[in-house]
């Protein structure tokens, strides 16, 4: 029998931390009905090491990336396990440095069963108290009529709140996000890639995705009914700022370009928007505690460059079917 989840987990240069939080929580888990597939694009092989050193007591399959970069190596996962493994109902991605709770993968199951959904996240819990920041900036957010996800009205965030279970939401993490197999093999719905233009850590491409199949296309997005994850943030931090602000600005744009495209859905309010990605900017050089803005403004510039050339070229309908998903068959 197929197993009923594949849980998949791209990594690079992380192999304690797979280790440690992804593969040990996954050890744990009462959920046995499953299989998990490494998609790794370290420098050296220490991940391997790490993961075939040892039996973890579940089936665990490894595989060298054969592309580099975060949406091209959950693409390649998924179309491996649509191959390998055709009988499987879910696909749950988690990051290198996530950690789930012993119910996380019995409540994705549970929650597809019952609520009749197209993607499920699982609820982010913080790991350690909630700090007094925490709570001044959700009470501004409150203040400026802002949601409890944060950024705006029309793009959510976690916040540094629990997330609760069972409610309905508008996108997913990629730390912790159920899919239904469905949404790839009849859908043809896989992650963008082109979100790597200015760097492989793809900023977004999870926001995009199930923000996509959610708004766009319909489909049902909840909370898990049960469970939870810790997103333990390790690794050196993505601080070069031009690319950052490159990506930042390219994607965004692409994302609601790939939304609005039609009308279906109402189009934010270009103020509000420009007000968004004014923010975002600053936010990126508070976390890099810089007054580096020249580079701020020549990825922007890479980016407006960048997207003449995107929507001149291609059609924002393909976003989210890769070229090499193109009139292909899974079976």
């Amino acid at each position: 029998m197929p197993p009923v989840i594949a849980v998949v987990i791209p990594t690079k240069n992380r192999g304690e931390a797979v280790e440690k939080y992804a593969l040990a929580s996954l050890a744990r888990s009462s959920f046995r009905d499953f299989v998990c597939v490494i998609w790794d694009a370290s420098d050296d092989d220490l991940t391997s090491d790490l993961v075939k050193g040892r039996s973890w007591g579940f089936d665990i399959q490894y595989f060298k990336a054969p592309r580099k970069g975060l949406t091209s190596q959950r693409n390649d996962a998924v179309r491996h396990v649509l191959s390998a493994f055709p009988g499987v109902k879910h696909v749950v991605f988690m990051d290198d440095d996530s950690e789930l709770s012993k119910d996380a993968l019995s409540g994705v199951a549970e929650t597809f069963e019952k609520q009749n959904a197209l993607l499920v996240n699982i609820p982010v819990k913080a790991p350690t108290p909630f700090s007094w920041r925490a709570r001044l900036s959700l009470a501004m957010k409150r203040l400026l009529g802002m949601n409890r996800h944060g950024a705006t009205s029309f793009l959510y965030n976690y916040g540094g709140e629990d997330e609760p279970a069972g409610c309905n939401a508008d996108w997913a993490g990629g730390c912790g996000m159920g899919v239904d197999v469905s949404v790839f093999r009849d859908m043809r719905v896989f992650f963008p890639e082109e979100f790597q233009r200015f760097g492989g850590y793809a900023l977004g491409e999870d926001l995009a995705f199930s923000l996509y199949v959610s708004k766009k296309l319909g489909g049902r997005l909840i909370n898990s009914l049960r469970g939870h994850l810790y997103h333990h943030v390790t690794g050196p931090p993505r601080l070069n700022i031009q690319n950052m602000a490159a990506s930042k600005w390219y994607n965004f744009h692409l994302l609601f370009d790939a939304i609005y495209v039609d009308g279906e859905q109402k189009r934010p309010p270009k103020l509000r928007f420009k007000l968004f990605m004014a923010a975002a900017a600053l936010k990126l050089l508070v976390r890099a505690r810089s007054f580096d803005l020249p580079s701020v403004l020549r990825g922007i510039s890479e980016a407006r460059a960048a997207l003449r050339r995107y929507r001149s070229e291609n059609d924002i309908s393909s976003l989210m079917r890769p070229r090499w998903d193109a009139g292909r068959e899974v079976k």
